[in-house]
């Protein structure tokens, strides 16, 4: 009876071995090989390359960048022209044939001046001429050349040069918003990648768990059958190896959760098998040069810096608007004008030219005063928030070089721990044959490692985490470039 006992137990405990053994190498061993193992770099160049939000911002950035060419295109030359016939009553009430043609070039200057060259050509025909030295037909002709000179509102053409500014601060506003929505679509999707390696590491642990669990298991059953330990013994030690499996098998449900979830974010089918790659890279991190960098890359900060410039701009205008207006126009012409009178054909050609000041003075001013304290109070406002969010940023570095400095001093300690742990089970091992260790022992020292395993691992995993999110608020994680430039993509 005893050696068929022993016979069921080897047939037995052979075929729980064999099968855990095929689903552990399934897991993690042969089925790793059939797919991707993708690093958090491959799946944000992945998010860069084809999520629509990308595409989007891309398109509005370039429509911000087409204000410069609005603005720029005010200094170029502008032609004008209109024509026409009528049938109409001339002076002292006579009926005639009219014919008219107009033309204008004209220019506005950086320095605010205006150059106006403008041409008019007028035909006449009366039914009857009233008086007999008046032309009749008659042709007109006269050409101008204006120049404005304005010296007080519109000087220094505060319109063009604030308006380039307004573009610039309007672009810098646009990409600065789609560079903190493309921070937080990757933050995102770091945080998703992160915890599915977490997930993954806490798989691989039940599996490594799943291993010893069984081997304890084995013994436990042997020296049962050999009545060398009570059913309590057996119970603890299959109550274990369950345990694990059930760990792992929950796992698996949670890492299919974010296997799918990531696919969606990266574009592939929700199916697509991967495996998530971590790597710690150390770096020497200098607090005043990465509070510096923070402030340089800062889309928030970046956004407040284009409100300011915005505002400075508006002021500017503003006390342009309110300044008087005082304008020289300086002109030059000619004059040309044929007929037939009653005498003959004649023709006179003539120079005219002038200078004049056009004045205007607003009594109310309340409107004026009113707008500009506005852009003050709006400029004032946004140095605020410029102070805010650099006071964030400040509280921000400093919280995570210290989790980063402190994470890693922790799992400096974690690994010794673990090598302990590991000697620990592997001694009490080796005295459980002997008889001098117990069940309870082993179990304990195998939660243990378990433990300690799986906390060096998610420690790491932290870490690198940590990291990411330096690098995210350092610009050094995406290169925001992809937003500007459709040729550039992920390259």
């Amino acid at each position: 009876m005893k050696g068929l006992a022993q016979i069921m137990f080897n047939s037995r405990s052979l075929k729980i071995f064999l099968s855990l053994t095929f689903a552990c190498f399934f897991i993690t061993n042969g089925y790793a090989k059939q797919i991707d193992v993708l690093s958090l770099d491959d799946v944000v160049k992945r998010i860069l390359k084809q999520y629509p939000s990308i595409e989007v911002a891309r398109i509005e950035v370039e429509q911000a960048r087409q204000e410069y060419a609005k603005i720029q295109s005010q200094l170029g030359w502008v032609f004008s022209a209109s024509t026409g016939v009528a049938r109409d009553v001339a002076a002292f009430d006579v009926p005639s044939d009219q014919f008219h043609a107009n033309v204008n070039f004209s220019s506005l200057n950086k320095s605010g001046s205006r150059i106006e060259i403008t041409g008019n050509y007028t035909y006449e025909d009366s039914d009857t001429s009233v008086i007999p030295s008046l032309l009749n037909p008659s042709e007109r002709a006269r050409l101008d050349l204006n120049y404005r000179i304005p010296f007080a509102q519109g000087s220094d053409n505060p319109n063009y040069t604030e308006g380039l500014e307004l573009a610039k601060a309007g672009y810098d506003s646009t990409l600065a918003d789609k560079i903190n929505q493309t921070d937080a679509l990757i933050g995102l999707t770091a945080n998703l990648f992160y915890d599915a390696a977490a997930t993954i590491a806490r798989i691989d642990d039940a599996n490594a768990s799943i291993k010893r669990s069984l081997r304890l298991l084995q013994f436990v059953e042997k020296n049962k059958s050999l009545g060398l330990v009570e059913k309590k013994d057996y119970l603890d030690a299959r109550a274990l190896y369950l345990n694990r499996i059930a760990e792992r098998d929950n796992l698996l449900v949670i890492w299919s959760r974010q296997r799918s979830e990531l696919n969606r974010l990266i574009g592939y089918k929700s199916s697509f098998e991967f495996l998530p790659s971590t790597d710690i890279i150390d770096k020497t991190l200098v607090r005043d040069d990465v509070l510096q960098r923070a402030y340089e890359v800062s889309p928030v900060l970046q956004l407040q810096n284009a409100q300011l410039k915005r505002a400075e701009s508006e002021i500017t205008l503003a006390i342009d608007a309110k300044k008087d207006l005082l304008d020289l126009v300086l002109s030059v012409g000619a004059r040309n004008t044929t007929g037939d009178t009653s005498l003959g054909n004649v023709s006179n050609d003539e120079l005219a030219g002038g200078a004049r000041l056009e004045y205007r003075f607003s009594f109310d001013q309340r409107g004026f005063d009113a707008d500009l304290y506005q852009k003050i109070l709006q400029k004032e406002s946004v140095e605020e928030e410029i102070a805010r969010v650099k006071t964030q940023i400040d509280y921000d570095i400093d919280s995570l070089l210290e989790q980063i400095k402190r994470s890693q001093t922790s799992i400096k300690s974690i690994k010794k721990r673990l090598a302990v742990e590991k000697e620990k089970v592997a001694e009490a091992f080796e005295r459980y044959k002997t008889g001098r260790s117990n069940t309870n022992e082993l179990i304990d020292n195998e939660t243990a490692l378990f433990a300690s395993s799986l906390l060096y691992r998610t420690r790491k995993i932290e870490l690198s985490r940590m990291y990411t999110d330096l690098d995210l608020m350092l610009g050094e994680l995406w290169n925001s470039n992809v937003l500007i430039s459709r040729d550039q993509g992920t390259e």
